[in-house]
């Protein structure tokens, strides 16, 4: 089946290192035997830690991009800690938590705000992210930024699965077992965006 790729779109991600990744597949394809929608992967569907996803028009793209080496040049990333399996429940949603130091908050704000010059505002991405009901302040986020992960939102993680309903969500989510781990990544990737806000292709690394 085509993986359903959202053109001129764009995730700005962070990937975590072989270890966690081959972990993350490996949580997601048990998720994946209690039906979820899909399972992470080595070549689509990778396993990421999404910092601003943000369209762009093709004639806008390499200023876009030196936008981004100009915020990560000399940047002082910090570690990561994998510390905590969750359940979102509103998103039948199955998510590998980080902590959110404050280098990260840091790095994704000053993203959004050098960026959101070069972000698409006629690609009408509120149909893209399906939110039900959301908050007043990730309906606000949504409109200032073109996405609703801004503040108390945004919650640094790795998606492992989707559900389409909750029995499947909890029988899944109660067969993982956490590693805890910690890294220091040393580059942001630059991703075409798939459905549920998936990674799919690394299109350009830039190193801290």
């Amino acid at each position: 089946m085509a993986i359903k790729i959202y053109k001129n779109y764009f995730d700005i991600v962070i990937l975590p290192p072989k270890e966690i990744r081959d972990y993350a597949i490996n949580l997601s394809k048990q998720l994946y035997k209690h039906n979820s929608k899909w399972v992470l992967g080595k070549e689509s569907f990778l396993p990421h830690i999404s910092l601003f996803h943000i369209p762009v028009e093709s004639k806008n793209f390499d200023n876009f991009v030196s936008e981004l080496e100009k915020i990560v040049k000399g940047f002082k990333a910090g570690k990561l800690k994998i510390n905590n399996l969750m359940l979102w429940k509103p998103h039948f949603a199955i998510l590998l938590m980080t902590d959110r130091p404050e280098w990260i908050r840091k790095l994704y704000l000053k993203i959004i705000r050098r960026t959101l010059k070069h972000f698409d505002w006629d690609y009408e991405v509120e149909k893209i992210w399906h939110l039900s009901k959301p908050p007043k302040l990730m309906q606000k986020n949504l409109k200032k930024y073109g996405t609703p992960m801004v503040g108390r939102y945004f919650i640094p993680h790795i998606t492992l699965g989707m559900f389409r309903n909750e029995k499947d969500l909890i029988e899944g989510f109660n067969k993982l077992k956490l590693k805890k781990y910690d890294f220091k990544p040393d580059s942001i990737y630059i991703c075409e965006l798939g459905k549920s806000h998936s990674c799919q292709k690394i299109l350009k690394e830039i190193s801290f």
